[in-house]
């Protein structure tokens, strides 16, 4: 199960063709020429494969997993897991890095919501992964364009 999350989030994580480091794999879904381009090996694709394989895992509040998250705990693990330190707390979590704009997003980029303050890693076609509290949903990915995350979202901050 773990490998299926892997290349699930793989594939979402996209590089234009001819991009210094990305690689055209054939896409078992399409037709034709279709294609699908992956950077499988950089660090943004390595850390949401990790956070896909969470996928499931149970809400906890103050959870760092592997049993159960919170939003600041997933990514907090995930970027640590695979060599990023990253502070704890969605407060925290906001003032690293760079700041970006939405339209700039890249996958692995951390988009940061108020009222109440949440965490959650872009993933790339307006998606993004994290630990949902709301009906104990857990790790789960959502739309940006979903209207509670839509009037919600503060900013995004590029952390690799």
């Amino acid at each position: 199960m773990r490998i299926i999350m892997i290349l699930l989030a793989l594939l979402f994580v996209q590089a234009a063709p001819g991009q210094p480091g990305s690689e055209t794999v054939d896409d078992p879904v399409a037709t034709g020429s279709d294609q699908a381009c992956v950077e499988d090996s950089s660090l943004a694709g390595v850390i949401l494969a990790d956070a896909m394989s969470f996928l499931g895992t149970p809400y906890q509040y103050g959870g760092t997993g592997p049993t159960g998250f919170d939003c600041s705990g997933l990514v907090y693990r995930v970027f640590g897991d695979n060599g990023v330190d990253l502070p704890r707390t969605v407060t925290g979590m906001e003032s690293m890095g760079v700041a970006v704009a939405v339209e700039e997003l890249e996958p692995g980029d951390l988009l940061i919501f108020y009222s109440p303050k949440h965490v959650g890693i872009y993933i790339g076609d307006g998606n993004f992964i994290h630990s949902s509290s709301w009906q104990d949903r857990g790790v789960i990915i959502t739309s940006l364009e979903q209207e509670n995350y839509t009037r919600r979202y503060s900013s995004a901050r590029r952390v690799l």
